[in-house]
């Protein structure tokens, strides 16, 4: 098989769909952040006006640190009970601003509980619920004011502080992040609507309604516009909300990790007479990969590499699914068996415009390798672009991506090399 080698200076991440499912169970565990006016109640109502069925629990102990859920027994308890798709795990709502804090009892008690929860539910997923700024900032200090925070001079000062925290925990972690405390920041910057309480801390019955509109796209991974449910408040003030929830989830500059847990499927090939064999480069963050191979004459394996030997020449598809628990992705492209000659192994040509490239490539191919996959790997040889050739006339969006030099590949063995060099 030919192989198509371009050298791009941009790349672009791939995000494919999430495979659905319409019940799954979660576990919140946090305190009164979570449990004020009963936000999992709230995710479940927001999951059923959506067709969807969410199992909840929850362990929610007023000021309660992540630290000590680590020795609280009924969350040890509700962990090892096992079975949940997801965990939810929120922080005491000032250690996050707190350095001495954050970096000695939050990250340590979030790692450790990581470590509790994938023991007992080899595929729950975790999400770290990023809580809210005070309403006012201030400084934020332990009840023996030995550490503190800097002094919040309003809300966003603060709310900029927990979102850092947030963030840096879930990369290290390669979890989600569930960002209510932004989608509050969004909501708050563009209007006069409050969603704190009286305390200026935690939230109205407006602001739990943000929180579980955040929470459940990042369970669900769907957009919250047009659901019925609005929590006692007016459709109208109830869709504003909504449109924000989505915005800053599926629209914002950071993804939130919001995939994380998404195989990607993707193979080599190569054949030899009638055999063809097959080099697995599927990647996943966090979960071992199942793998399903269709050779496109009624034989399948479940091997991560394999090898086919047909008995007819002709024409195949072949088609690669690799799972893990609930999350799959699919692939496929076509092979040639039983060729006479070079030119019967020939896939197609193809030409790309512009080069130097910018924003995206326009690529024209023949008709040969419509339905060809092609992936883009950068310098180290790392998958980071992938997907199918669907017309003679394609357009590869490559985005805001950084400078680099990347080879893209379609089908396999093509000599001809292309050199993109960014302007």
């Amino acid at each position: 098989m030919k192989k198509c080698i371009l050298i791009l200076t941009l790349f672009c991440s791939s995000i494919r769909i999430l495979v659905g499912q319409d019940t799954l169970s979660v576990l919140f565990i946090g305190n009164s952040y979570t449990s004020v006016n009963n936000l999992p109640q709230l995710v479940q109502s927001l999951s059923t006006s959506a067709g969807k069925t969410l199992n909840i629990d929850a362990n929610m102990p007023g000021g309660y640190p992540m630290s000590s859920h680590l020795s609280d027994a009924t969350t040890i308890s509700k962990i090892s009970q096992g079975n949940w798709d997801y965990v939810i795990l929120q922080e005491q709502s000032q250690i996050p601003t707190i350095d001495f804090y954050r970096y000695n009892d939050m990250y340590p008690a979030i790692t450790d509980l990581k470590a509790l929860i994938e023991q007992y539910n080899p595929c729950a997923k975790i999400i770290t619920y990023m809580t809210w700024g005070r309403r006012l900032g201030g400084q934020q200090c332990d009840p023996s004011g030995t550490h503190c925070s800097p002094v919040f001079v309003n809300f966003n000062h603060m709310q900029d502080s927990l979102t850092s925290a947030y963030l840096e925990i879930s990369k290290r972690l390669n979890i989600q992040c569930a960002p209510v405390g932004v989608t509050w920041q969004n909501i708050l910057n563009d209007t006069t609507l409050v969603l704190h309480s009286a305390d200026n801390s935690h939230p109205n019955i407006a602001g739990s309604y943000v929180a579980a509109l955040t929470i459940f796209s990042s369970i669900w991974k769907k957009n919250t516009s047009g659901l019925t449910y609005t929590a006692g408040l007016s459709s109208q003030l109830a869709q504003y909300y909504q449109s924000k929830s989505d915005s800053t989830i599926f629209n914002s500059t950071n993804d939130w990790n919001l995939l994380i847990n998404k195989p990607t499927a993707n193979f080599s090939d190569s054949v030899s007479g009638y055999t063809a064999t097959f080099t697995n480069l599927s990647t996943s963050i966090n979960k071992t990969l199942n793998y399903f191979w269709d050779f496109g004459d009624g034989s399948t394996s479940n091997n991560k590499n394999t090898n086919h030997t047909y008995t007819n020449a002709g024409t195949y598809t072949i088609k690669l699914i690799v799972s893990n628990c609930n999350y799959s992705d699919t692939t496929s492209k076509t092979i040639q068996i039983g060729a006479t000659s070079m030119e019967e192994n020939i896939i197609g040509n193809f030409n790309l415009y512009p080069n130097p490239v910018l924003s995206h490539i326009n690529l024209k191919t023949d008709s040969k390798l419509i339905g060809s996959t092609y992936t883009v790997y950068d310098k180290t040889g790392k998958s980071v672009l992938n997907g199918k050739i669907l017309a003679e006339q394609s357009v590869i969006e490559l985005g805001e991506l950084s400078r680099g030099v990347y080879l893209l590949h379609i089908g396999e063995d093509f000599k001809q090399t292309f050199k993109v060099i960014k302007e």
